[in-house]
């Protein structure tokens, strides 16, 4: 298998793609070797692209200590509350300034609850397995079929969030004055989603009129 060969990488992208040449060369088979593989790839993926939305939030490179942290998936979800106490809404309200801002690239709103979730459904699947009659030998190969259903899941999530859009994060204090105050009231919840999107839509003509004086 050329896959196999191949140096490997430290980004979320590259794992994402091993995971599917993975499942590629499986073709349905559901081979136990590559449930285990895929798994690994996929959990990579995660803490990788958790690393990712990290260094965006951040306005600085990370200290020799945070780098330490970061070498575990606690201490990465950690540094993001601590980056930013409302990373997920920041994630959220980047997505809706790109998509109401002509000329901006769409950007994906990563749901890091669900990969931290499926992070933890997937450790399943890689790590030591005490009873294997109710694991590799499990009847009718359950334990497979559920195996390889949450990696299609998990793989078809990350090709979604990745094909469709971009990733990244806009931070606070680079957004106008109209903009940040949107965002404001949007992570505090005094307003939701579809409220946001209406008041960036109102403020966008300010916006590229100023751009353009």
């Amino acid at each position: 298998m050329k896959l196999l060969e191949e140096p490997r990488e430290v980004a979320s992208d590259w794992h994402i793609r091993q995971a599917k040449r993975l499942l590629d060369f499986d073709a349905g088979r559901q081979l136990d070797t590559v449930l285990v593989y895929a798994a690994l790839e996929l959990r990579a993926a995660i803490e990788r692209t958790f690393l990712e939305i990290l260094y965006l939030l951040k306005e600085q490179p990370l200290a020799d200590e945070e780098i330490k942290r970061a070498r575990s998936r606690s201490g990465l979800l950690a540094l993001l509350r601590e980056t930013d106490a409302s990373y997920r809404k920041t994630i959220e309200f980047t997505q809706l300034v790109a998509a109401v801002t002509p000329g901006l690239p769409a950007v994906s709103a990563i749901d890091t609850g669900y990969l931290n979730r499926k992070w933890q459904e997937l450790s399943e699947y890689c790590h030591l397995q005490v009873k294997p009659a109710d694991t590799f030998r499990s009847p009718n190969r359950e334990f497979q079929r559920q195996g390889f259903a949450l990696l299609d899941e998990v793989l078809g999530r990350f090709l979604e969030w990745r094909v469709n859009a971009s990733m990244g994060v806009l931070q606070r204090s680079s957004m106008p004055e109209e903009t940040r105050s949107i965002y404001d009231s949007f992570v505090a919840d005094q307003i939701d989603a579809d409220q946001a999107r209406r008041m960036l839509v109102i403020a966008t003509p300010v916006l590229e009129q100023r751009r353009g004086s």
